[in-house]
Parts: C-alpha cells; sequence; structure tokens
C-alpha cells in the first residue's frame, strides 16, 4: 500500500517594521512569540511559523529604525510583503522621520505591491508610565498621514495584546484570502498541513 506524505506548504511573509527597535520587539514580536509553533531570533530578523484560521504561515520579521535603513539594506532583504511605519503619539518629531519622498524611495527600490500600514503608539499606555507630555498625535492626523502617504491601513496601539492581535489578524486574514483565491489547491494542501500541526 502506497504511503501518502503530507506536503509541508506554508504561506511565506516577509514584514519591514520601522521605529525604535526596543519598544518594537516588546510590542510586535512577544506577541508572535506567545503564539508561534516555532520562532528564530537572530541579530538581523525574526523568524516565526504559527498556524492562523489553520493555515500554517512563516513569518519573517526586519526591524528598522528608519526608512532610510531599510532601503540600504535591500540587498539583504530583496522582498517585503508588508511595511509597517510607526509613530509615537506623544513625540512630534516622530513625524519627521516618515515622509511621502522616501515611501515613494522604497515603492521604487523594492518594486513594492504589499501592504503598507501606520501605526500611531501610545508608549504611556501601552507600558503604563506616566507622561508630563502634553503632544499628542491625533487620530485625525494619523489618517490624513495615512492618506498622503498612500497606505493602505492605519492603527493605533493603546493595549498592546489587543491592538496588536487586531493589527495581524487584519494582515493575515488578507493575505489567506489572497492565497485561496490566486492558489486555492495549495491552499487546501496547507490547510491540512495547519491542521497536523495543531494536533
Amino acid at each position: 500500500m502506497e504511503r501518502k506524505f503530507l506536503k509541508k506548504i506554508s504561506y511565506r511573509l516577509r514584514i519591514g517594521i520601522i521605529g525604535k527597535k526596543e519598544p518594537l520587539k516588546e510590542i510586535f514580536l512577544e506577541n508572535l512569540r506567545n503564539s508561534a509553533i516555532e520562532s528564530n531570533l537572530s541579530d538581523d530578523f525574526y523568524e516565526f511559523l504559527l498556524v492562523f484560521k489553520q493555515i500554517p504561515i512563516k513569518i519573517k520579521i526586519y526591524l528598522y529604525d528608519t526608512v532610510e535603513n531599510l532601503i540600504y539594506d535591500f540587498d539583504n532583504i530583496q522582498k517585503l510583503d508588508i511595511i509597517i511605519l510607526t509613530l509615537n503619539l506623544s513625540e512630534p518629531d516622530s513625524l519627521s522621520s516618515i515622509n511621502k519622498q522616501l515611501i515613494e524611495e522604497f515603492n521604487e527600490i523594492f518594486s513594492f505591491q504589499g501592504i503598507s500600514v501606520l501605526v500611531g503608539m501610545n508608549f504611556e499606555h501601552i507600558f503604563n508610565r506616566t507622561s508630563s507630555k502634553k503632544f499628542k498625535i491625533s487620530r485625525f492626523q494619523l489618517e490624513k498621514i495615512t492618506k498622503d502617504l498612500n497606505l493602505i491601513y492605519c492603527f493605533e496601539i493603546f493595549n498592546k495584546n489587543r491592538d496588536v492581535n487586531e493589527i495581524y489578524n487584519t494582515l493575515f486574514n488578507d493575505f489567506i484570502l489572497r492565497f485561496q483565491f490566486s492558489s486555492p489547491e495549495l491552499f487546501k494542501t496547507a490547510k491540512e498541513y495547519g491542521k497536523r500541526l495543531l494536533i
């Protein structure tokens, strides 16, 4: 009797996240680490294997302080599916770190056809700190920046677990739908593999 081997089909996502690295690690990576089946943390990137809606997703995340640094490191990345630009809502200087010219340069160099996201983060709420700063980037400003830069999604993070989950769920849902409609047979095989991983 011929034995059928289960093909280990998984969806692959490469994500670039721009902002201050240390808080980004805690905010964005901790969430994935907690739900991952496998994880690999290196100096250059972070890899996770998780199952989302029965589909295995291999995620590679690159963290950069600025869009310029991401562009300079193009040879090591080659391709991104998602770029997440972050702003500290209490820091007016964070507005100057992102501009349309840089985003257009990034889009051109990477031939970027993926999902672009702007995330405003309130570090005081996230890390339960008391702030003396009165400045705050408003939701209206965030949405305006998102529109001006031709980005697709705009989010705010106040609660580290709830809000980051919402971001990942939105992005993963988007790509899973693309996968399902572009490659239905591979999608079916990946789902079988995902079910096996959850056993």
